[in-house]
């Protein structure tokens, strides 16, 4: 096999690209006037521009050029019903005009947090926030107030949001230290080197060499923090059960607190969390994305004594209160909307549906790969990513050492033909999805592949 120079082919593929895309072209030059580098934030951003959407519904959005995709961004995960589900339209709607905002608590909040905890009876205590962010912000807090310490450990290529003590060894694709024992990396200008002696940095999916740092830094560490599926950065990476019990029993041998991170896994790989899909339960948890219906939620909870150790009444006196809170936590409107998805979920076949799909993309796109001569799909149920490495990867080294310029201009042919996986995260399905969309998505891939990329 012979593969094609990808410099020879990238021009072509950003022309069609471009041509196909003016109007995006126009609002994102336009958006320099308001935004540093066009956007509002960076998952928005991939070169040449950004598609500019305008509409969407189920499994389709519709740009301002008027060209139709198949979406496989939904909302990185959020979008678990698809695009304007009837059913979310309607407690939006219905929600907004009677209350939209206030700094005072409402009915839903308790009534959704007892069905939430109806399908994950682990998180005994719950407090909601409004991102992923500050969901794994406040279940840190907890950790270092509960326990007394300050370091915690993180896995290298796990995301947890954008505040400053987790971008390390993440986003960036800068790597230090041995595989073995990596090295912290600030993800980010403007994070204080102080900061990285906070974290300990252990390889993803290697019991006994994480278990085994985890020991020799188990008198300083408040808490351990993962994600059960290693998502944006991670390659779409499910932990392995071995792994996750292994960190389970050492945490729990040294008093650390284990965070697990579900804010995009949550109800899409199950209703019950990752204690029904590992095995394995945690202390604390984060979770978000698709409680909210697509709208912005997220929560944090776990064990009731940790929990009412950092929040309950004697907290205050005991040394051990934290701060948290938000002008619009527990906002009614994401909350009915919240509601809405599990009200489906309850009664509609959605995730075997979108599990079903899922496995018949990995599936189609793994032929299309293995004919076209490389490629690897990683993922599990609604999950999915494309790596052109040599072995399906294990971790976020393994991601790192493909070819990711090739992934690249792959991925933005996609757009350019049609399926909307820009090369930001992996792709998701919804219920919004149908298997003619997962039949384009694989037709797509075989066509891109044959655009001069692979010449057998």
């Amino acid at each position: 096999m012979t593969v094609t120079s990808v410099d020879d082919i990238a021009e072509n593929i950003e022309a069609h690209y471009r041509q196909r895309t003016p109007g995006s072209a126009d609002l994102w030059n336009q958006s320099f006037r308001v935004f540093p580098e066009g956007i509002s934030g960076a998952a928005k951003y991939y070169t040449p521009h950004p598609v500019f959407v305008d509409t969407g519904f189920g499994g389709h959005v519709i740009d301002v050029d008027g060209n139709d995709y198949v979406d496989l961004l939904m909302g990185a995960g959020s979008s678990l019903l698809g695009h304007c589900h009837p059913a979310v339209v309607s407690a939006v709607s219905n929600q907004i005009g009677l209350l939209a905002t206030t700094l005072a608590p409402t009915a839903l909040e308790p009534r959704y947090a007892e069905r939430l905890q109806q399908h994950m009876p682990y998180l005994e205590r719950i407090r909601f926030t409004n991102t992923g962010s500050e969901a794994t912000r406040t279940a840190l807090r907890a950790a270092r107030a509960a326990t007394g310490r300050t370091m915690f450990a993180k896995f290298e290529g796990n995301y947890h949001g954008s505040d400053d003590c987790f971008l390390f060894s993440s986003v960036s694709r800068a790597v230090a230290g041995s595989a073995s024992r990596p090295t912290p990396v600030a993800d980010s200008a403007g994070i204080p080197d102080t900061l990285a002696d906070q974290v300990l940095v252990l390889p993803y999916n290697d019991p006994d060499t994480a278990s085994q740092l985890i020991r020799e830094n188990g008198s300083c560490l408040a808490a351990v923090i993962m994600e059960p599926m290693a998502f944006s950065t991670g390659g779409a990476v499910l932990a392995d059960r071995d792994f996750a019990e292994s960190i389970r029993a050492v945490t729990e041998d040294h008093g650390i607190v284990l965070i697990f991170d579900e804010v995009v896994t949550s109800l899409r790989l199950g209703v019950g969390g990752a204690p029904d899909y590992l095995g394995v339960t945690p202390d604390l948890s984060c979770i978000g994305k698709a409680i909210g219906g697509g709208l912005p939620l997220a929560a944090m909870g776990g064990r009731a004594d940790l929990m009412e150790t950092v929040l309950g009444p004697s907290a205050q006196g005991d040394g051990t209160k934290i701060f948290q809170s938000g002008t619009f936590t527990g906002n009614p409107v994401s909350l009915a909307a919240g509601m809405a998805v599990l009200d489906v979920l309850e009664s509609e076949p959605v995730l075997g549906h979108i599990d079903n799909l899922g496995a018949s993309l990995r599936k189609g796109m793994q032929e299309v790969l293995d004919h076209h001569g490389s490629g690897h799909m990683t993922g599990v149920g609604s999950i999915f990513q494309l790596h052109f490495t040599d072995s399906p990867p294990h971790n976020r080294r393994d991601v790192l050492e493909g070819d990711l310029e090739l992934l690249r201009i792959v991925l933005l042919a996609m757009c350019s033909h049609g399926v909307l996986w820009p090369p930001i995260h992996p792709g998701l399905v919804s219920y919004g999805h149908t298997a003619e969309d997962v039949q384009r998505v694989v037709d797509t891939t075989d066509q891109v592949l044959s655009l001069s990329l692979f010449a057998q």
